[in-house]
C-alpha cells in the first residue's frame, strides 16, 4: 500500500507540473519528435548504399577474355563461387525464338543462386511471382512488349521455334514485367538441355558476382583473375563502375549524414537541458512550499523524473509517427529506398542517445533540488 501511494503521488506531482507548464512541455514534445524523426530518417540514408535506381547490383563482371569475345564454359562457375568473398554468383546465355514471323524475342537464359535477387531488383519481379518461376522448370516470365506483340498471357503455355527453326522451345508464362523490348526470362538448365541456343551447349555469355562487401569489388576481381590466370578461355573482369562511383560518393555523403546527425542530437540535448534548468529554477519556491509539507526531496525529483519521462513517451511516439509519414511520402516518389527502414544500429542507438539525454536534462534539476530549502518557499 505504501509503494502504491507512492506511485500515486508521483503521478498526482508529475500531472499538476504538466498542467502547469503546458507550454514547455508541448515545446519539448516537438523538439523531441523532430529529432527521433530526423534521427531515424537520416539513418536510412546513411544505411549502406546498394547501387542506385538503375543499378543491378551486380559487382565483378566476368566476361571472355579473348579478342574475339566468345562464351565462357559453365563450369567456371564452381570456381568462382569457391573464390573467398564472392556471393550471389550468376549467369546467363541467350536463346531467341521467334513467336511470329516478322518478331523475335531474345530469351535471357538466367541460373546461378544469385538470380533471385537480380531479377527482384532489377526487374521488379514479386516474390510470389519468382516462387512460381522456380517451381516451374519451363517457367518464363516475358516482357510487356513480348506479351503484347506475341499474344502471350499469363497461364499460356507456347512452343515457339528458335531461329533457326530445327527446334521448339515449350514454355510456360508465369508472369510479366514492363520493358519497351521483346524478353523473356527463362531457366538456364532448361534452355542448355532443350536448345543450347548461340553459346552452345554448358556455355554461358557472361558470369556475375557481388563481394561480401561492395567496397571490396575491386579486390573481388582481382582474386578472379587471378584464379583463372593460365585457364583457356582466359576470363577478363571488371567492376560495376556505376556502383562503384556511387559507392566513392557515397563515403562522403555518409560522412555529412553522420555531423548532421550529431548536431542534431547535440541541439536536442542543449534544448533539454536549458528548458528543465529553467523549469526547475522556476519551480524553487512550490519545491520549498512542498517541502514544509513533508514531501521529501526525493519524492520531488522523482515527480519531476516522471513528468520528463511522459514528455519523452509522447515525443518518441509523434516521432515515429512523422517518421513513417515521412518515409512513406518520399518512398512512394523517387526516394524508394527510405521504404527498407532504418537500419538495426538505428533502432538500437535510439534507447541509448534518450537515456543519455535524460541523463543529462536531469543532472542540473537533480543538484538543484539538493539545495532547495524548506525556507525558500518565503518567496511563493
Amino acid at each position: 500500500m505504501t509503494l502504491i501511494r507512492s506511485l500515486r503521488t508521483l503521478a498526482a506531482l508529475a500531472a499538476d507540473n504538466l498542467r502547469a507548464s503546458r507550454g514547455q512541455a508541448a515545446y519539448l514534445i516537438i523538439t523531441l519528435a523532430i529529432t527521433t524523426a530526423a534521427w531515424l530518417t537520416l539513418a536510412t540514408l546513411a544505411a549502406p548504399y546498394m547501387g542506385g535506381r538503375d543499378s543491378e547490383g551486380i559487382g565483378v563482371i566476368i566476361r571472355n577474355g579473348s579478342q574475339n569475345s566468345g562464351s565462357l564454359p559453365l563450369h567456371y562457375a564452381r570456381r568462382i563461387e569457391a573464390i573467398p568473398g564472392a556471393r550471389d554468383v550468376f549467369w546467363y546465355g541467350l536463346q531467341p525464338v521467334n513467336c511470329t514471323a516478322a518478331t523475335m524475342v531474345t530469351l535471357n537464359a538466367l541460373g546461378g543462386p544469385g538470380t533471385d535477387g537480380r531479377l527482384a531488383k532489377k526487374q521488379k519481379i514479386p516474390a510470389a511471382t519468382l516462387r512460381r518461376w522456380n517451381a516451374d522448370p519451363l517457367g518464363a516470365i516475358i516482357s510487356d512488349a513480348a506479351a503484347s506483340k506475341c499474344g502471350w498471357q499469363i497461364g499460356q503455355g507456347v512452343d515457339p521455334p528458335n531461329i533457326s527453326g530445327d527446334k521448339h522451345v515449350a514454355l510456360h508464362i508465369i508472369g510479366i514485367f514492363p520493358s519497351s523490348f521483346p524478353l523473356g526470362i527463362v531457366h538456364y538448365d532448361y534452355i542448355n538441355r532443350a536448345a543450347p541456343g548461340l553459346q552452345g551447349k554448358d556455355s554461358v555469355v557472361t558470369f556475375f558476382a557481388s563481394a561480401d562487401d561492395p567496397r571490396k569489388d575491386e579486390v573481388l576481381a582481382a582474386r578472379i583473375e587471378a584464379a583463372f590466370a593460365h585457364d583457356f578461355p582466359s576470363v577478363n573482369v571488371t567492376t560495376n563502375t556505376t556502383e562503384q562511383d556511387a559507392w566513392a560518393r557515397y563515403g562522403k555523403v555518409q560522412q555529412l549524414v553522420g555531423f548532421v546527425m550529431a548536431a542534431i542530437l547535440l541541439c536536442a540535448a542543449s534544448v533539454f537541458v536549458s528548458v528543465l534548468a529553467h523549469a526547475s529554477a522556476q519551480r524553487k519556491p512550490r519545491f520549498a512550499l512542498l517541502q514544509v509539507l513533508g514531501f521529501r526531496r526525493a519524492t520531488l525529483f522523482g515527480a519531476f523524473m516522471q513528468e520528463l519521462l511522459v514528455i519523452v513517451v509522447l515525443g518518441v511516439l509523434l516521432g515515429l509517427g512523422l517518421t513513417r509519414l515521412v518515409t512513406h511520402e518520399l518512398a512512394s516518389t523517387f526516394f524508394g529506398f527510405l521504404a527498407n527502414g532504418a537500419p538495426a544500429w538505428a533502432w538500437w542507438g535510439l534507447p541509448t542517445w534518450l537515456a543519455v539525454l535524460v541523463a543529462a536534462a536531469l543532472a542540473w534539476p537533480a543538484g538543484f533540488i539538493a539545495r532547495v530549502r524548506p525556507a525558500d518557499y518565503r518567496a511563493v
